[in-house]
């Protein structure tokens, strides 16, 4: 019996570290996964950067515009950014009549390539094979005034010996294997194709090339691949082989010496035991008067015996007891749970944030100049006395596009300047009508001021309020379409919280889309760039508060402002049932 038992808890224990060590090896497969795709995510948006940079440059546009010649220096300089530090990848300048006009690092265009499609916006392909090398490839169009006048296309080898595979065998051991391939569930290993389960990142074990694999994949974001780790079962295990070999030696030293002491020792202890069990059994039937021979003993036995009594006259009290507090631990772990899944999804939003404003500051700096110098120019062609109507008119048109790149340059500069909050005490009636006058609101458009009566200054950041209504009420003019419509703005304090809501009669927000619309590169609007809402939320959040949507799905949208602020007189104090004031303007 000894010998069987040790088995048996041989086997569960074996069991049970095997089914630890399968886990752990699954969580740092997820770990290393996550590391590899936000790397290869920053590389392919980086590369779709580049390439929107050389398809937007004059010299590009031009020389596909022309006819077929050799290329000026100009169009080699912006071509080159894209080959890479080292110059590695090809890089083909291809005309809307599929003929490719330039090659780097060749120097002769090379024949015709009718397979060429032209995306609209920069794209990362699918990953290629050929000749047992692995390809990945991307390419954007070239437009002129809105048509298509040709591409680029840029074809890049991958190694094997990258990076990434130097962090899988960091984190995992030098018996990981990395694939990497597209998202159809094709992945290649060492130049050969291999064919893999899709599971949405989930972890599992799998057999290949006759061995089991510990094994994971996950899409990469921004574009069409899809990674995946292995680790072989055996390297997994080690971990619960180590422990077998000293667990089998105590096992049989102690089935020895259970085979040697049990028999006198089971005589005066299993017949005691014996009775403990059927009283044990006694009350599971529901008993409650129980006695035990074995209790006047003076050994373990007898004190076994009396602690068993008194365990059965508390045990309902103590089930009553451990429920109660499961429950309350349930509670409180849901709570904790819940509170760390939107603190995870807050460093998301904030890293994300955070490499916007960096790119944002960067290139709104580098736009304004030229900006300038355009609008100096419209000035001198408008202040012409000779200049003909139609020459105004497209000065008149530039200058309209030149403040419409101002006031995208503006937004990404907000989000660039994002910082601690400066209070002040402002007086937040006068704060909305200014922000009204800015807005320069269409005649057609009714206005609708709903001020709580009095209403104290209140101790807020004057700039960021005014930004945050600045947008609201641009965003609900905007959803009306110049009018007819109502904006109403109701503003309500409550000890120290002050809440604004702006609502227009639009066609109001998809139940759907109300989280979208915050953002970095949600918009509706044609010339939007979808950065309004996200700084404003951005704005709110850092002062303690919150920007969010009431009421969506249906006619119009309400955007509700929910901010602390301390007012320089309570709220509280004022007179009962005071009505809200109600002001009107057309």
């Amino acid at each position: 019996m000894a010998v069987l038992t040790v088995a048996a808890f041989g086997i569960v224990a074996y069991r049970a570290v095997r089914a630890a060590a399968i886990e752990s090896a699954q969580a740092r497969l997820r770990s290393a996964l996550a590391e590899i795709t936000t790397i290869l995510e920053l590389g392919a948006l980086s590369q779709l950067d580049v390439l929107r940079t050389s398809a937007s440059d004059p010299a590009i546009v031009s020389a596909l515009k022309g006819p077929r010649r050799p290329a000026s220096a100009g169009t080699v300089a912006a071509l080159k950014p894209l080959q890479g530090v080292a110059g590695e990848a090809v890089v083909e300048l291809i005309g809307a009549d599929g003929v490719t006009r330039q090659v780097l690092p060749q120097s002769e265009p090379a024949g015709p390539n009718q397979t060429f499609d032209f995306p609209p916006d920069a794209t990362i392909n699918p990953m290629l094979e050929r000749d047992g090398a692995l390809f990945m490839q991307s390419s954007v169009s070239v437009r002129d005034q809105g048509a298509a006048v040709g591409g680029i296309r840029v074809t890049r080898r991958l190694g094997q010996g990258t990076a990434n595979r130097r962090i899988a065998e960091k984190l995992l051991g030098d018996d990981v294997a990395l694939l990497v391939g597209n998202q159809t569930g094709t992945l290649w290993l060492n130049g050969r194709v291999v064919s893999y389960p899709l599971g949405a990142g989930t972890p599992t074990t799998r057999t290949r090339e006759g061995r089991d694999w510990v094994s994971a994949s996950m899409p990469v974001p921004q574009t069409p691949w899809l990674v995946a780790l292995e680790l072989p079962e055996h390297a997994a295990l080690a971990p619960a082989r180590a422990l077998f070999a000293p667990f089998v030696i105590i096992g049989a030293l102690i089935a020895i010496g259970a085979a040697l002491l049990g028999v006198p020792v089971s005589r005066t202890i299993t017949n005691p035991l014996a009775d403990v069990t059927a009283a044990a059994e006694a009350v599971a039937r529901g008993e409650r008067d129980v006695h035990l021979a074995s209790a006047g003993r003076r050994d373990e036995i007898g004190r076994l015996a009396r602690a068993f009594a008194t365990m059965a006259a508390s045990v309902r009290g103590v089930h009553e007891r451990l429920e109660s507090e499961i429950d309350a631990r349930t509670g409180e772990l849901t709570g904790a749970v819940a509170r760390l899944q939107q603190l995870h999804e807050d460093l998301r939003q904030s890293e994300r944030f955070a490499t916007l404003g960096r790119l944002s500051g960067s290139v709104g700096t580098e736009l304004r100049n030229p900006l300038g110098v355009m609008s100096k120019v419209v000035f001198l062609l408008e202040s012409l006395p000779d200049a003909s109507p139609k020459l105004k008119d497209y000065a008149s048109l530039l200058r309209t596009q030149i403040r419409l790149s101002e006031r995208l340059i503006s937004d990404l500069l907000d989000r660039a300047r994002l910082g601690e909050p400066a209070y002040s005490t402002v007086d937040v009636s006068r704060l909305v009508d200014d922000v009204l006058d800015r807005a320069a609101i269409p005649g057609a458009v009714r206005v609708e001021r709903r001020f709580s009566t009095p209403l104290p200054p209140m101790r807020l950041d004057r700039d960021q309020v005014s930004q945050i209504l600045w947008n609201l009420v641009t965003n609900a003019v905007n959803a009306m379409q110049g009018g007819p419509g109502t904006l109403t703005i109701s503003v309500s304090a409550a000890g120290a919280r002050l809440r604004i809501e702006v609502r227009d009669t639009g066609p109001g927000i998809d139940r759907a889309d109300v989280e979208r619309v915050f953002d970095p590169s949600f918009t509706t609007k044609p010339q939007g760039v979808g950065l309004g809402l996200s700084i404003s939320r951005a704005f709110a959040r850092a002062s303690g508060g919150d920007l969010f949507v009431s009421g969506a799905g249906g006619r119009g949208a309400c955007f509700v402002l929910d901010l602390p602020a301390t007012p320089e007189t309570s709220v509280a104090d004022l007179p009962a049932g005071t009505p809200p004031a109600i002001q009107s303007a057309g």
